[in-house]
């Protein structure tokens, strides 16, 4: 009884096949992985009709998100567990807003595997970049287990439930986030430049930290495109050190990177330097 009780059903793949969908999400994932190791780069970026690339991310990976959802619902609707009878038009809408879903991650994918690379400066950083590699392996494997058929039941509702927990986890640690932030206030009067701060030193601290790969500023020969340009806005000096420990809008806190004076120094490089 036991042994008939273990048997699979017959015409299902016996579990030496899991192999397969396994061996997708780890070729992918780091496929997609390797593809993003590389530092910023600073060209590139597109934005749409978003204010910045950040916001086309986010706003990208939401629409994702939301497909997701509608896709679990469907999903459920065909497997049987909603109490209304199943129409003829779930099984391809659930395909098509899965392909729709996919096409929305494509322009996130873009930034982040090719221009921004893989980072890890926090923990949340960290996880994103880790979470954005898996769902490629995870999308990967479910298409294989569609297209071979004849797993064991359980196997398919499995897959889909690790892509959208994926998913949900990419977009947590950068949509979420980003939602969250404070909106940085409009620079205000212009204020001085401390005599302690040392604005040659600040441009070497601006170099080292990677501002060029998201600002534009010509004194430091930097043409970044995902934050605001510098030479354009011309912040005053608090404004640009506030702006730096702190962060907001879409940009890192550097108070537990870098030390009070090295973020004196740069807010006194950029303000020195910006529209010059």
């Amino acid at each position: 009884m036991s042994e008939a009780a273990a048997a699979p059903a017959p015409g299902t793949r016996s579990y030496r096949w899991l192999a397969a969908p396994l061996l997708a999400f780890a070729f992918f994932s780091l496929t997609a992985g390797l593809l993003a190791n590389h530092a910023p780069r600073s060209k590139g970026y597109f934005r749409l009709f978003f204010s910045d690339p950040i916001h086309l991310k986010a706003g990208f990976a939401t629409a994702v998100v939301v497909l997701a959802c509608f896709q679990l619902f469907t999903a459920a609707w065909i497997f049987r567990k909603l109490p209304w009878a199943k129409p003829a038009w779930v099984n391809p809408v659930h395909r098509w807003s899965g392909r729709l879903a996919f096409a929305f991650t494509l322009p996130v994918a873009y930034h982040c595997i090719f221009k921004l690379g893989f980072q890890d400066p926090s923990a949340r950083v960290l996880a994103h970049s880790l979470l954005g590699c898996a769902v490629y392996g995870a999308f990967a494997s479910k298409v294989t287990i569609v297209r071979l058929h004849r797993f064991p039941r359980f196997v398919l509702p499995v897959a889909g439930g690790l892509l959208f927990a994926v998913l949900i986890g990419v977009w947590y640690t950068s949509a979420v986030w980003l939602y969250g932030q404070k909106t940085a206030a409009p620079p205000g009067k212009r204020s001085p430049i401390p005599a302690a701060a040392r604005p040659a030193a600040g441009a070497t601290v601006f170099k080292q930290s990677g501002c060029g790969s998201c600002h534009t500023l010509a004194a430091a020969s930097a043409s970044g495109q995902i934050g605001p340009n510098l030479d354009d806005l011309r912040p005053g000096f608090e404004d640009v050190r506030a702006k730096v420990e702190a962060g907001g809008g879409g940009m890192p806190a550097f108070a537990g990177r870098l030390s009070k004076e090295q973020i004196r120094d740069v807010a006194a490089f950029v303000a020195k330097n910006a529209g010059r």
